[in-house]
């Protein structure tokens, strides 16, 4: 780009020296001519309800830490895939990496006000990504921003329409994404509200490659974990006779 500019600025010398009808319109045209560069966009958003998974309660906040757990899975077109669990890398932080593609994908912070960031190290190319937060547990679920508030626990949400930073995001090929939602989340026997699910699918129009970034807000919710009756049952057990103890004791 530097060379370009100063071939230009060159141009725009010699033109002027000449000072011609001729040299001024090549010059212009020139500058019509100029390539700009595309802003990176979210083609389309499909919310697919596929399964119904039904959480016992929500907590607003997940961040790349309480992510652990979660399986992150990318692969090509062709077939080739792997799928790697999430880690805890920080009090707030948290990534996966993969080794036979080359890429890395991390989080720093609570996913709503933070991107998660995914890097091509070396990749042969990817096609797509996809982020699970219910593998072998309840973890999370991502918050779409419509309806709102939605499901009760859950607070505000991202337009999946605007999650793409272009920014923060690199493009070699000139890629742009379409994002899936899936497997829709509902509160205990409650009816689906339709702001949370349990996956999120990204894939690109044209192949992320090596240095590629894409920086990108996906809200999600924690699944809180309510004890189940006999365990209250177990506590207030408990509670009782703590009490009792301290009235035998002080008499």
């Amino acid at each position: 780009m530097k060379k370009q500019t100063t071939i230009l600025t060159t141009s725009v010398k010699t033109l002027a020296y000449c000072s011609t009808p001729l040299a001024a319109a090549l010059l212009a045209l020139a500058v019509v001519a100029a390539p700009a560069p595309a802003a990176l966009m979210v083609n389309s958003v499909v919310e697919d309800p596929g399964n119904i998974q039904n959480v016992p309660g929500i907590d607003s906040s997940l961040t790349g830490a309480t992510m652990a757990g979660a399986k992150i899975s990318v692969g090509q077109n062709s077939g080739l895939m792997e799928t790697v669990t999430w880690n805890a890398t920080g009090a707030a932080s948290g990534e996966a990496v993969g080794a036979m593609l080359g890429w890395r994908l991390s989080l720093a912070g609570e996913s709503g006000g933070n991107p998660l960031v995914f890097q091509g190290l070396g990749t042969n190319g990817i096609d797509w990504i996809e982020i699970d937060l219910m593998p072998d547990r309840q973890i999370g679920a991502f918050d779409d921003h419509d309806p709102n508030p939605g499901t009760p626990g859950s607070v505000g949400g991202t337009d999946p329409w605007l999650g793409l930073i272009a920014a923060g995001s690199n493009s070699t090929l000139g890629w742009d994404i379409d994002v899936t939602y899936r497997d829709i989340v509902a509160l205990n026997a409650n009816s689906p509200e339709k702001d949370l699910y349990r996956g999120l699918r990204i894939d690109f129009t044209r192949t992320f490659v090596s240095d590629d970034v894409l920086s990108y807000v996906a809200d999600s919710d924690a699944v809180r974990n309510i004890p189940e009756p006999a365990s209250f049952l177990i506590l207030g057990l408990t509670a009782m006779i703590a009490g009792c103890s301290r009235i035998r004791l002080g008499r």
